[in-house]
């Protein structure tokens, strides 16, 4: 699904397979789900320019079936099940990236926003930014946790909380409550 200008429509059309870049994952998008910024997207409301022609969505989970010839096997392999979630790439080497706050880098690639997004069959990404998914997890169930699912879980790893305390997570996040 492809919008041309801000404000839509949205319209679906066929478009050529991406090649990924030196560093990135050509991912074979099995499943995406959809969230209230992809509406945002289309719409233009947020001051960060929105990458036109754009392809939403930033929940995408597929298989790796292409990479660019600096990824490594650490980074992702090819069969392996990964996520395409909202941060598609960040520099890694500024303060907010050297101290594992890559959401917070000054020069962010944004699934369905800046970057062609999830709702493709075929979307690039980098492969130091996808979420490797567990073999055996089921990609339609994963694919929709892969926004707000994974803003939780930043805030878990965040507050220090240790096994055996108690959390509160107020509401679900991402559109899913």
């Amino acid at each position: 699904q492809v919008i041309e200008k801000v404000g839509g429509p949205v319209e679906y059309k066929k478009i050529p397979v991406p090649k990924p870049g030196p560093t990135e994952v050509l991912v074979n998008i099995k499943y995406s789900g959809v969230c209230h910024t992809d509406l945002h997207a289309v719409n233009g409301d947020w001051p960060i320019p929105t990458k036109l022609p754009l392809v939403g969505g930033h929940e995408g989970a597929g298989i790796v079936v292409a990479r660019g010839d600096q990824v490594t096997d650490q980074d992702a392999k090819i069969g392996e099940a990964v996520g395409v979630k909202w941060l598609n790439d960040s520099c890694l080497s500024c303060t907010f990236c050297q101290q594992s706050d890559e959401p917070l880098c000054l020069t962010p690639k944004l699934s369905g926003y800046t970057v062609d997004g999830s709702f493709q069959q075929y979307c690039v990404a980098s492969a130091k930014h996808v979420a490797k998914i567990p073999e055996g997890v089921p990609l339609d169930e994963v694919s929709p946790i892969l926004c707000a699912g994974i803003t939780v879980y930043k805030g878990l790893k965040e507050s220090g909380a240790r096994p055996g305390q108690s959390v509160a997570v107020v509401g679900a996040g991402g559109g899913l409550g």
